[in-house]
């Protein structure tokens, strides 16, 4: 158990939990993915196989933008069969009550095919998941907002006081754990600086992390197995995982904010670390080269869009 947002779940919780979906009888249990934020099981019952995904317990004190964080992925799960034809996996039993346990917990349908980071595919292959991608962002960024931010933080009538929240909170949040967020700090003010410009963005439904980790490939087709950094703002969050720099074409307003939005991933793996490691973690170092490199991508490029 790597992270401390992550519910210990017993084995006889989890046949408790099977029995309550009425899958039929458990015979298997593996933890599965790489995620550090939910507990995430893949689980054998009545010869087939599933998903089982478990929130942290209301007790473990999370990031402001990940309280109540399943609950608003199972909302996005629902939204995007909705309004999409975006291929995302059948939640087929949800419980929200913790009352047989102490998380709110969903079961869904177990992928064919694998992660896209791990798939071999020809070049034709990529060039066609690219594409594919492509049109998976462009259906998101069709669907338009009422108010800007994480719903789960309450939303804001403009990107600029939506994003504003979002990095404070972070900071709060290193607070509380004895803490000084000194990114998150600078990133307030180059937010304040270009209020206007945040001000103007239009409201649409973000990702915000599609990398191929989030991905799965099947047989030409992808699936989006992960919704749980999603936000209503600005569409360039989406640009984050494809490529390390702003893409060809962008104005000096659009490379603005792509690194505003870098930084924040900066400000993002900077709190992280605190609420889920301790110092002798692995995981707490990757966060540390992260914060780095997403910093020092972004910070420099905003000192000089800013002059």
């Amino acid at each position: 158990m790597q992270s401390r947002t992550k519910y210990a779940i017993s084995g006889t919780q989890v046949k408790s939990l099977f029995g309550a979906a009425g899958l039929g009888e458990v015979a298997g249990i593996a933890q599965l993915g790489d995620g550090m934020f939910n507990n995430v099981l893949a689980v054998t019952a009545g010869g087939e196989k599933y998903v089982l995904k478990v929130a942290p317990p209301p007790g473990v004190r999370v990031l402001a933008h990940e309280r109540e964080l399943m609950r608003q992925e199972l909302r996005y799960f629902a939204l995007l069969r909705e309004r999409t034809s975006i291929r995302v996996p059948r939640v087929l039993f949800q419980d929200l009550t913790r009352e047989i346990i102490p998380c709110d917990w969903f079961i869904m349908e177990f992928l064919p095919g694998q992660r896209l980071d791990k798939a071999k595919l020809s070049k034709g292959e990529k060039a066609d998941a690219d594409a594919a991608i492509t049109d998976i962002l462009d259906q998101f960024h069709a669907i338009e907002g009422t108010g800007f931010g994480y719903e789960q933080m309450g939303l804001e009538p403009s990107w600029y006081l939506a994003l504003r929240k979002m990095v404070q909170g972070l900071v709060d949040d290193c607070a509380h754990f004895g803490r000084r967020c000194v990114l998150g700090k600078k990133l307030l003010k180059y937010i304040d600086q270009h209020r206007a410009m945040l001000e103007a963005v239009p409201c649409v439904l973000v990702n915000f992390d599609l990398h191929p980790m989030n991905i799965f490939y099947h047989a030409g087709e992808l699936t989006i197995i992960d919704l749980e950094r999603y936000f209503w703002g600005d569409w360039i969050g989406d640009c984050m995982y494809r490529g390390t720099a702003p893409p060809k074409g962008f104005t000096r307003d659009e490379r603005i904010r792509y690194y505003l939005l870098k930084a924040y991933l900066a400000v993002i793996m900077c709190a992280e670390k605190y609420s889920r490691y301790r110092p002798w973690n692995f995981f707490w170092w990757l966060d540390v080269v992260g914060t780095v490199s997403f910093g020092l991508l972004s910070f420099p490029a905003l000192r000089r869009l800013s002059r």
